[in-house]
């Protein structure tokens, strides 16, 4: 329960432990009458909270580590069964889950996902978040092209994401690594956003007019191969 996190259903904890009803029961109302936890909800659709934060910390301290790990893919693979239909709602814990149990594929498919859920609601502080736990993750797998091009896809959407947020001088770091990389690959969609962003770093950071303009208009340039509006509305705006 404390690696789930301080609330727990009854549905996850009995997936996880495959414990019989009988004896899941009696466990927590061992939990529930020392006040370690309390219940909450109508079996078994109840959920479980544990009374005092400090006392799961506690517990979850206690773990040895390759356990956790264990524990934390375990409860992970099990959100994804359970909650298939709804899954949407789970990105942001099964990135923790799998980023803690060192699942860094899955990590990595998450964040994806829950930065694409963040920035669809315009959470961009959020959507920054799971971009740099995207970037680790795929930065810890195996070095090949396909790893390369999703590194390329992570770090521009998080200069994109800086931008967003009106953060132009942090939006370039993401970006330098990758510009000879994504220009190697002939990754154009990629390059076009990166060419706009190092546009709008120079124009707004450096105040270097000239080299911003140009920068923006080869990203135009290469957006426009593509018809793609959305591709071209960022540097559209800023030149």
């Amino acid at each position: 329960g404390s690696v789930i996190e301080r609330e727990f259903d009854y549905e996850l904890i009995k997936f996880v432990t495959k414990l019989s009803n009988k004896e899941l029961n009696e466990r927590l109302s061992v939990l529930r009458d020392s006040e370690l936890i309390y219940e909450r909800g109508i079996y078994p659709k109840s959920t479980y909270i544990f009374k005092h934060a400090l006392t799961r910390s506690v517990v979850y301290d206690s773990i040895l580590t390759k356990k956790k790990q264990q524990l934390h893919d375990k409860i992970g693979n099990a959100i994804e069964e359970l909650y298939i239909e709804n899954i949407n709602e789970f990105y942001g814990v099964l990135v923790k889950h799998f980023f803690e149990s060192l699942n860094y594929y899955k990590a990595a498919k998450y964040s994806m996902l829950a930065g694409k859920k963040a920035e669809t609601s315009a959470s961009f502080a959020d959507a920054i978040s799971y971009a740099k736990i995207r970037i680790t993750c795929l930065e810890k797998l195996s070095n090949t092209e396909d790893t390369e091009r999703e590194i390329i896809e992570a770090r521009t959407k998080l200069g994109y994401y800086y931008i967003r947020m009106d953060y132009f001088a942090e939006a370039k770091t993401p970006i330098d690594p990758i510009v000879d990389l994504a220009r190697n690959y002939g990754y154009n969609k990629e390059l076009s956003e990166i060419k706009s962003i190092i546009g709008i770093y120079e124009w707004s950071v450096e105040e270097d007019f000239q080299s911003g303009i140009t920068s923006l208009k080869e990203g135009l340039t290469i957006s426009e191969k593509f018809d793609d509006i959305a591709l071209s509305r960022l540097p559209n705006y800023w030149l």
